[in-house]
């Protein structure tokens, strides 16, 4: 009996390191200002609108999948998202591009 609740925790453990991770624990990843260098205050101020706009929407479908990993874990203890993949990378890019929109931003003093 011990081996198998044994073994039904270590499965758990395995499965829950593949699931999906929230939004807020998803780091940045490093994209230069300098892609924004030269842009008028306006379009900067847009691009960034446009780039938060997909975030939202990035983090939003990124905390669908980390629940329903977690429901799925818990019936079959296979998270979907290390199968069929999460938004993980995506988000990382759209805050490093916010990141640098900003910092070109206070570049140009918008």
């Amino acid at each position: 009996m011990r081996k198998y609740l044994s073994a039904i925790i270590l499965s758990g453990a395995v499965a829950l390191t593949g699931c999906a991770k929230p939004p807020s624990k998803i780091a940045p990843v490093a994209v230069a200002s300098s892609e924004y260098a030269g842009k008028s205050c306006k379009h900067l101020l847009a691009q960034l609108n446009n780039t938060n706009t997909e975030l939202s929407a990035l983090e939003q479908k990124q905390r669908d999948k980390v629940a329903g990993d977690a429901i799925v874990v818990f019936l079959i203890l296979v998270p979907p998202s290390s199968m069929a993949g999460d938004h993980e990378a995506e988000i990382a890019l759209k805050k490093g591009e916010a990141i640098a929109i900003k910092r070109a931003m206070e570049n140009r003093g918008c």
